[in-house]
């Protein structure tokens, strides 16, 4: 299962951004480039969700005799982001409720929802890009912006929309996001090691991408229909 996403990442993601730094890009190939991460970046998302909450979780209730196996729900059902992120990971969902969600809604918004719920998302968020602050050595808040940013504000649309509409948006959001994290943040990888820059704080911070033969905006762009 191991080689799936290494084949994955070798034949779609590394070809399109390995020489990322030491040649400039133009926006038509980044945003081919985005389109086709999309599939690899979703099933590289749903093997990590099967390896980590089922196989991971479900062999460590085994070997602990932990009688409680509800680690998820069927999120791939969910017709609303709120429902998703209910269902996605129960574990998780459940701490963040009991844990910090009741007290900020009860002692420090004083009954507002909406803040609470927000709050609970940027202190999820936080966590999330400290755990990519340590897996890749540098700083690029890609997915604290989707998550904190896009998310929030998919999931306060609520159930306004036929539920068959919801679970394709839901799909097609996963879909957009995972194409554009692995992306980006490949691009910063091999920024960094095709550029020369010092090695300072402030590099540390701020993308190097940006700055090292990055993005070429060309006003008479076009895309190309690769199929054609």
């Amino acid at each position: 299962m191991v080689n799936i996403p290494l084949n994955h990442s070798q034949r779609v993601l590394l070809p399109n951004f390995n020489q990322f730094g030491d040649n400039e890009i133009d926006l038509s190939t980044l945003v081919l480039s985005i389109f086709g991460s999309m599939m690899p970046g979703t099933i590289i998302f749903i093997l990590g969700f099967y390896c980590l909450l089922h196989a991971w979780l479900n062999g460590f209730a085994e070997v602990l005799r932990f009688g409680d196996r509800m680690f998820y729900q069927d999120w791939w059902n969910s017709t609303s982001f709120s429902m998703y992120y209910r269902k996605w990971n129960v574990v998780v969902h459940d701490w963040l409720y009991t844990y910090i969600y009741k007290d900020l809604y009860e002692n420090v918004f004083c009954g507002n929802r909406v803040a609470a719920t927000s709050a609970v998302f940027v202190i999820s968020a936080i966590f999330h890009e400290i755990v990519l602050i340590f897996a890749f050595r540098f700083f690029y808040p890609v997915l604290f912006i989707l998550f904190a940013g896009t998310g929030t504000f998919l999931m306060a649309l609520g159930q306004r929309y036929p539920k068959a509409f919801g679970n394709i948006l839901m799909w097609l959001s996963l879909f957009i996001g995972n194409g554009i994290n692995f992306s980006l943040y490949t691009m910063e990888s091999y920024a960094r090691r095709n550029c020369q820059y010092e090695d300072t704080t402030w590099n540390f911070f701020v993308p190097i991408s940006w700055s090292c033969n990055g993005v070429k905006l060309n006003p008479n762009w076009s895309i190309q229909n690769p199929f054609a």
